[in-house]
């Protein structure tokens, strides 16, 4: 796959992706759909609700990342305007309105908008310029590493040294764990101190593995 594209958007459904996939089609506009969903006896296992533990990753090439939110959001404008006076945002107060503004990558693109209307209905519209800043700001706060992972660096050397796989897979997940930004950017998610942990962990759980395994098939047996 092409190490361009990363993830634009995840769905639960598949049939939630079909009307951004027709605009990329309609734009000729390259994307992968990635199934991640898990097969249905493991969803079973794990407490049902099968179509709850799908997941499908839309994928785009970073550079049309723009492109395809101004494609999306200029296709959702009639459906905006015309939305009802009964639409749950409306009970939304003005400072809620503006969390969905300020974090638009947590809200589909109709609420985004819509909350966009509301506002300006109720006489504090939102200027072009404004909504740029507050964009840009935001690709700015998200792009920091996540909080410090102590519980998880805890959790990953007890695990290592009893010689479970689970240390060793807490170690790759500190290390490479990345995320995407509203802007398509990619970064990690991790401070790069949780990573040389999680560089610690992985080794402590190779060793201890191998430490493990010696002792269970040439000293006990």
């Amino acid at each position: 796959m092409n190490e361009n594209f990363v993830e634009y958007r995840a769905y639960r459904d598949k049939r939630d992706a079909q009307d951004l996939i027709d605009i990329l089609d309609d734009h000729k506009i390259e994307y992968i759909l990635e199934d991640n969903s898990l097969p249905l006896d493991i969803n079973a296992v794990l407490g049902g609700g099968g179509d709850n533990m799908r997941l499908y990753v839309l994928k785009i090439d970073k550079k049309d990342f723009e492109r395809v939110d101004a494609f999306e959001e200029e296709c959702l404008k009639k459906e905006v305007e015309n939305m009802d006076k009964d639409y749950y945002l409306y009970e939304y107060t003005d400072d809620e309105l503006m969390e969905i503004i300020l974090k638009k990558e947590e809200w589909n693109k109709f609420d985004y908008l819509a909350a966009q209307k509301i506002l300006k209905e109720r006489n504090k519209e939102i200027n072009p310029e404004l909504l740029t800043a507050i964009n840009k700001l935001r690709v700015e706060d998200l792009s920091k590493p996540e909080e410090s992972q102590k519980v998880m660096i805890y959790a990953g050397y007890f695990f290592a040294i009893i010689g479970g796989f689970i240390g060793f897979f807490i170690g790759l997940s500190l290390m490479y764990y990345k995320k995407t930004l509203p802007d398509g950017t990619v970064v990690y998610g991790f401070s790069e101190k949780d990573r040389k942990q999680g560089k610690n962990i992985l080794v402590c759980s190779i060793i201890c593995i191998v430490f493990w395994l010696f002792v269970r098939f040439y000293v006990i047996m």
